[in-house]
């Protein structure tokens, strides 16, 4: 079962996942409350991460119960990644195994690394302008980013947007992309229309999609419970099976949030547990490094299964 990013995103993994696990895996797309073909939910008390674990462990026991046969495993991605180990921590009896794909477990780690990232390009790029313009800029990024650290991050969906697409801009680097170059290729499959036949979507409901997108992103990211998660402890519990992978210029969850995760598994034997680093990479993997992204996946999974 694919668990898509977010919080608020919906389900295009088809895409990604048909020609890599289809013809071996039965595999289940759902869109997350609130979002992509999912009702609409406007109703902040019910986007919570434990409101998110219940919709799963529904799904997982629909899934059981329709295929008492099979075993069950997750693959998440961005958020995706993150739910899959909210999920674990209460059910992995339930679950065979788990991917976390550019997944995060700790909250205030990653905003602190991307934070320091920038205070050091800033920093860097300060002394070596002479344009009196830039450098005006680079000290303003600058006292945002201690007032934004400051402040423990009470205005946290402003604060990410500003961290996240605006400084980075003039600090040369994406947050999302290590190559932006091939942000390219996922621009045209949003032209193509094969695209939207085989995830079933139209450019309509894709921009319906968004929106929803949009407002139950912004509910997550000013819960205090979602923006200063920190789950770490809570790894501990995890006995079953579990790949962490991510790329090794992922700035959205930070660099070392992988071997984070990796060694808060403490009680996963090391012949069960896997971190991959893929080499020029952020967190569009697919995109940026495919033939090593698969091929950890497809591995991990056959070992297990």
């Amino acid at each position: 079962m694919t668990l898509h990013g977010g919080p608020g995103a919906f389900s295009v993994d088809h895409e990604f996942f048909r020609n890599i696990f289809e013809k071996d895996y039965l595999v289940v797309y759902f869109d997350q409350r609130g979002g992509g073909k999912s009702d609409e939910c406007k109703d902040k008390s019910m986007l919570t991460t434990d409101q998110f674990v219940k919709d799963l462990d529904q799904v997982v026991d629909y899934i059981k119960e329709k295929y008492p046969n099979k075993k069950i495993n997750l693959l998440g991605t961005s958020w995706g990644g993150t739910y899959g180990f909210l999920y674990l921590i209460k059910h992995q009896d339930k679950i065979n195994s788990f991917i976390s794909s550019s997944g995060f477990a700790d909250s205030p780690q990653r905003n602190s690394a991307l934070i320091s990232h920038e205070r050091k390009l800033a920093n860097e790029l300060l002394k070596s302008t002479t344009d009196s313009v830039k450098k005006k800029r680079f000290t303003t990024i600058l006292i945002k980013l201690d007032e934004i650290e400051k402040s423990g991050f009470k205005n946290f969906f402003s604060d990410m947007n500003l961290i996240r697409y605006e400084f980075p801009k003039d600090l040369g680097f994406d947050v999302y992309w290590a190559r932006p170059e091939l942000k390219e290729k996922k621009d045209e499959l949003l032209k193509d229309t094969a695209f939207y036949a085989r995830v079933k979507y139209t450019p309509e409901l894709l921009e319906k999609a968004i929106e929803k997108l949009e407002y139950i992103n912004e509910v997550f990211m000013n819960t205090e419970s979602y923006n200063n998660l920190n789950i770490l402890n809570e790894l501990t519990v995890i006995k079953k099976p579990v790949l962490v992978i991510q790329g090794e210029y992922d700035y959205a969850i930070g660099v070392e949030q992988g071997r984070t995760i990796y060694n808060a598994l403490k009680n996963i034997p090391k012949k069960d547990k896997e971190l991959v680093y893929l080499k020029n990479a952020s967190h569009n993997t697919p995109f940026e490094a495919p033939e090593e992204y698969y091929g950890a996946m497809k591995a991990f999974f056959k070992k297990h299964n």
